[in-house]
Formats: structure tokens, C-alpha cells, sequence
């Protein structure tokens, strides 16, 4: 039986409470050491990491292990091997990150009851897993935007200040981030107009709870769940402009098919058609959940005071919708500006920038001219872009979207 202090805090978590204390201070620290020696490349740690980069460099050459060992505090004192300072470097953000939870659980055991604090290990893990993969990625974005890195570059990158955003602002990429700023706009106003007016649409036809309805929402519903580039390699061939089953059908008629995705004139739209197989089952099925969620009652009170069909769509059905088509609005403005999986495979932005949107864009800036720096500005400028357009979305909606039934 753990024994109680005067404030409820057993003497068992208050030394564990200072073990936790002081490891998670030295591990922040020596994590801040190795951050600013490897990524920051900070100028009083240089010396040190020119000596890790160099026996790096050494040990690829000869593919051997890293030896030898560094001065960590000035000549003969610290010495430590370099291998594992060059650990440390590439690690040093997960040492920062565990030091920092060791302090938060330290402080954690001093103010909490022990029952409180097993609720709070067990989120840690999950809260963990996204400052380490999501957060720290779209931190370490922004750093990674003020250097000079590229792709095939080892050796660390070195800082140039804001080079990057003045070549993106004023220089040749303005003409290439606003044409391709326009082509994702642009893909982003068809994938909402075909989201929401085609699921509706289709809510509207489907709402019907018979077997052959059901089976027949299933087949709309479907496309949802079939791999993104399966779905584009399959659509290639529907609209090869010479094999194509799409010009074939277009020719029974006598109208002759353009090559679709060969086009700069049609390219887009040919990567549209498969947005649209792909997103009105998913749209309708959110809609007709909802729908079904609409009182019947409403519906009956304004038959009863002579209103048709069309005016209980456009007084009930619609008000009634808001708060899910502003869902709708939001995941799919965020999804259609995010593209990439279906032009890359489709198109890979061309013919020359026809499909050149701004995630494509940034792939190729990192992956094809091997400037990763620049992708990171072009990158950041654009979360900013999405951060600024969700935060107004949602302004508005509260403000005009009603949540009451």
C-alpha cells in the first residue's frame, strides 16, 4: 500500500515524478544538442558535424561502419564516438520528443491522481505517433524552405535566408505557382459542382429503401473503394483519343472525340471524369444518410398547406441538408486542392502544364528538378493558402449554418 502525502500524491510517484524530471530535461537537452548540430547546422556546433559528415562520407566510401570518435566540449574533453553523435543527430528530434514527455508526465504525477494518470497513458502513444509523423514534418517544412536543399545532396544544406519565397514571389516562380494556383482552382470548382449537385441528385433518386435500390446504390457506391491508380490506368484506356471506348460511343452518334488527356484543351476534364465516377456514390450516400435523418412530419405539414414537391425540396429538404453539405463542402475543397494520385498517374501534369496542380507541382520540384527547398516554399505557401480558406469556410457557417433538426 503506497503511502499518502498531505495533498493525496504518493511518496512512490513523487520520486518517479523526479526521476521523470530529470531525464526528461537531459534527453531535451542533449535532443536540442543534436538538432542544432544536424538540421540547424548551428555555426559553434559546425566544426563537430563537418567531422561526422566527413567520416559519414569516409565510411560510404569505403562501406565500413563509422569510427573514430569527436570532441563534443573543445580539444580532450567529451570525447565520444563519432558514430554515436551522428546517431544522435539524425534522431534528435525523437530524443527531444521523448525528454518532453518524460517532463510532462513528471509534472503530470505531481498534480494528478495515479487513477487519472492511467487514462492519460494511454492517449499518449496515439499524441506521440502525430507530433512525431504529422506535426513535426509540417515544422521541420518550413526550416527546410529557408535552405538550399536538394534531393541528391548528402552534405548538409546550407541556410540562404528567404531566397526561396523571393524566387517563388518574384522571380520565375510567380508565373509557375499562379498558372498552377488557377489549374487547381479550377479542378476544385468542377469536383465541388460535381460532389455536391451530383450526390444530391442522386440522394434524391436513390432515396428508396427496396432491395433493387439498395443493390443499385452499392454499384454507384463502389468506385469509392477501388485503388486511386487502378482507377486512372483503367481510365486511360476509356479515353485514348484512337482506342478509347468513349470516342467509340461518341462516334456511333457522328462526334468525333478529341485524344482527352493528349489535349491541353481537355485534360483536365479527362482527369475529371474520373473525379466524378470516384466521388458522386460517396456524396450521395452522405446525403442520403441525411436525409433519411429528416422528421417526416416536416414533410407532411407542408403537403397538408399545399406545397409541392419542388418547394418541400427547396424550403426543407435543402435547409435541412446544410450541415451536411457544408461537411461535404469543406473535405472536398480540402481533398480536390490536395490532388495528385489520379493527374500524376493520368497525366503527370502535362501535356506541357495543361494538369500542372499545385501538388504535382511540388512533387515534381522535389522528386524530378531535385530542388527540395523551393518545394518546401511552394508547400508552406500553399498550407497557408488552405489554412486561411477552411478557417473563412468555417467562419461563415457558423454564422449562417444551422445545426437545430
Amino acid at each position: 500500500m503506497s503511502i499518502e502525502t498531505r495533498n493525496g500524491i504518493s511518496k512512490a510517484a513523487k520520486i518517479a515524478s523526479v526521476f521523470l524530471l530529470l531525464a526528461g530535461i537531459f534527453l531535451m537537452v542533449v535532443g536540442v544538442y543534436g538538432y542544432l548540430m544536424g538540421d540547424l547546422y548551428y555555426g559553434p556546433l559546425q566544426p563537430i558535424a563537418k567531422e561526422v559528415y566527413a567520416a559519414r562520407r569516409a565510411a560510404r566510401a569505403a562501406e565500413t561502419a563509422i569510427t573514430g570518435t569527436v570532441d563534443l566540449f573543445g580539444e580532450g574533453r567529451g570525447t565520444v564516438p563519432i558514430r554515436l553523435v551522428s546517431i544522435l543527430m539524425d534522431n534528435a528530434i525523437i530524443v527531444f520528443l521523448v525528454g518532453l514527455f518524460f517532463v510532462f508526465n513528471g509534472v503530470m504525477l505531481r498534480i494528478q491522481s495515479w487513477e487519472r494518470m492511467k487514462d492519460l497513458f494511454t492517449v499518449q502513444p496515439a499524441l506521440f505517433f502525430f507530433l512525431l509523423f504529422v506535426y513535426y514534418p509540417v515544422i521541420d517544412l518550413v526550416r527546410i524552405s529557408f535552405t538550399d536543399m536538394r534531393m541528391l545532396v548528402a552534405d548538409p544544406q546550407p541556410f540562404i535566408g528567404w531566397k526561396n519565397y523571393e524566387w517563388l514571389f518574384f522571380k520565375s516562380g510567380w508565373d509557375r505557382f499562379s498558372e498552377s494556383l488557377v489549374i487547381t482552382m479550377r479542378y476544385t470548382f468542377w469536383e465541388l459542382v460535381i460532389t455536391l449537385a451530383g450526390g444530391m441528385l442522386l440522394a434524391l433518386l436513390f432515396n428508396r429503401m427496396t432491395k433493387s435500390f439498395h443493390a443499385m446504390r452499392t454499384v454507384v457506391f463502389m468506385p469509392k473503394y477501388i485503388a486511386v491508380s487502378t482507377s486512372a490506368i483503367v481510365f486511360i484506356w476509356i479515353l485514348n483519343g484512337n482506342y478509347g471506348i468513349l470516342n467509340y460511343i461518341l462516334s456511333l452518334f457522328g462526334i468525333r472525340g478529341p485524344n482527352w488527356l493528349a489535349d491541353a484543351n481537355t485534360a483536365l476534364t479527362g482527369v475529371l471524369f474520373l473525379t466524378a465516377w470516384r466521388v458522386v456514390g460517396y456524396a450521395m450516400m452522405i446525403y442520403l444518410s441525411a436525409m433519411q435523418g429528416i422528421p417526416k412530419d416536416y414533410y407532411e405539414a407542408a403537403a397538408i398547406d399545399g406545397a409541392d414537391s419542388v418547394q418541400r425540396f427547396r424550403y426543407i429538404t435543402i435547409p435541412m441538408l446544410a450541415p451536411t453539405t457544408l461537411f461535404l463542402f469543406v473535405t472536398t475543397f480540402i481533398a480536390s486542392m490536395k490532388v495528385f494520385q489520379s493527374v500524376d498517374v493520368m497525366t503527370g501534369g502535362g501535356p506541357g502544364t495543361a494538369t500542372n496542380v499545385l501538388v504535382q507541382w511540388i512533387y515534381n520540384l522535389s522528386f524530378r528538378d531535385f530542388r527540395s527547398a523551393r518545394a518546401a516554399a511552394v508547400s508552406v505557401i500553399f498550407f497557408i493558402i488552405l489554412l486561411i480558406c477552411t478557417a473563412a469556410t468555417m467562419r461563415w457557417s457558423n454564422r449562417s449554418v444551422t445545426y437545430d433538426s
